[in-house]
């Protein structure tokens, strides 16, 4: 070491290094960064040796490494560029899942910001659903395999634009402020108004499928393997329990006028 060489005390080191001294105390404590030379008041000294190992630590967070798999990289001078070669494709793959995900984290909050912006009610029970549906699409589509034979199904569905999507969940959001209003109002699940609303909520169900009847064939199979299956969780909807039961007698009940007025016919 050069006499002429400057040195730094730790807080005039961090201010030209752009590091909080908190940052380079905590460095030191794991043994990453430790200055060998000290001052007449025994206070370590940092010069360009540090500087240095300094921008290689930084380097490698960048890369998204860890502080405790840096110190390992680099307190190995020997293997150190063959270990770093071994771990750059698990790297690699860390990052590239990491930028998926955030990237479907953007596109959640660019989807709730459109609803809201088109003076939606988005309650919290609807916030959980559509942000499930974007964060565990891999899952749904997993899912509609296990219980439809048919994958065109699902694909036809999780082929739709981002805009026919958010389109959809606007008229989802109107549908469903529709059924609050027509609880609100005490009707009865066997009334006109509320075979009207299900009867909108198939239509939408169906607008993207091109073989309706494959997909009522398909929906009734589903429906009795998940009726022998043991169901773990179930996916969060917009809907509310209460919501639910009130579609599923409307349900029943426009099943029964079919087969009296197909009795009647006949």
């Amino acid at each position: 070491m050069g006499n002429n060489e400057l040195v730094f005390t730790i807080g005039e080191f961090g201010r030209r290094a752009r590091i909080t001294i908190r940052t380079l105390r905590f460095y030191e404590e794991l043994g990453l960064l430790i200055p060998q030379r000290q001052n007449s008041s025994g206070h370590r000294l940092y010069g360009l040796a540090e500087l240095a190992k300094l921008q290689l630590i930084q380097s490698l967070k960048f890369l998204g490494y860890s502080l405790q798999e840096i110190k390992n990289l680099i307190g190995n001078d020997t293997n150190a560029f063959i270990q770093l070669e071994e771990s750059l494709p698990l790297q690699h793959k860390l990052l590239t899942e990491k930028r998926d995900e955030l990237n479907r984290a953007i596109e959640a909050v660019e989807h709730v910001q459109c609803l809201i912006n088109e003076k939606k009610s988005v309650t919290w029970r609807v916030l959980s659903s559509l942000l499930f549906q974007i964060e565990h699409e891999e899952d749904q589509k997993e899912w509609i395999k296990e219980y439809f034979s048919d994958d065109e199904i699902a694909n036809q569905f999780f082929s739709l634009s981002k805009e026919h999507r958010q389109q959809l969940d606007i008229e989802m959001l109107e549908w469903l402020a529709s059924l609050k209003k027509l609880m609100k109002e005490d009707a009865s699940p066997q009334s006109p108004e509320a075979f009207d609303i299900l009867i909108k909520l198939t239509e939408m169900a169906i607008r993207h499928v091109d073989n309706k009847e494959e997909l009522a064939e398909q929906l009734e199979k589903a429906r009795e393997l998940m009726e022998s299956d043991v169901i773990d969780f179930q996916f969060p909807t917009f809907l509310t329990p209460e919501e639910e039961s009130f579609l599923e007698e409307t349900g029943k009940a426009m099943e029964a006028l079919f087969f009296e007025n197909k009795t009647d016919e006949e």
